[in-house]
């Protein structure tokens, strides 16, 4: 019996300070990887939790700084589905909500971009993934009911 991939997917807001709203951070893969737009992604290693797993990565895929994390949110969003690979995956998507933006430092063996977006650029198309856009539809409604 196959076991499925269990991955995380992370989407990063935060304040930016001039506009003082949330903006969500898009990387764009390496052109082996195909050179789209996506959240944070990876596979949970080991014994970790979906939530442990996807603060990992984004620490690792962005140097996301822990000491500006305001909360940590499991958006209740669970997709099945195949990879390129073949393999059965699970991937759970979660909001780390941060209370300042931090220097970005993205790995160019996996990303070659990254961006910050506006709530209201969240639309059809920034993503290549539905489930990346539907995290991302699911956040910005959390983000209202906290007033922003």
């Amino acid at each position: 019996m196959n076991q499925k991939t269990k991955k995380a997917q992370v989407l990063l807001a935060a304040i930016d300070q001039a506009s003082q709203n949330f903006q969500f951070l898009l990387l764009q893969t390496n052109e082996q990887r195909g050179k789209f737009w996506q959240n944070v992604t990876g596979k949970i290693e080991g014994d970790e939790t979906f939530e442990e797993g996807g603060l990992r990565e984004a620490i690792e895929e962005t140097q996301l700084k822990v000491e500006t994390i305001i909360d940590i949110v499991d958006l209740g969003l669970n997709y099945e589905f195949t990879d390129q690979r073949g393999r059965k995956v699970h991937e759970k998507s979660f909001l780390i909500i941060c209370d300042q933006k931090w220097d970005i430092k993205i790995d160019p063996k996996e990303h070659v971009n990254f961006k910050w977006i506006k709530q209201d650029d969240v639309e059809e198309g920034i993503v290549k993934f539905r489930s990346n856009l539907e995290t991302l539809e699911k956040a910005k409604l959390i983000l209202r009911h906290w007033g922003v």
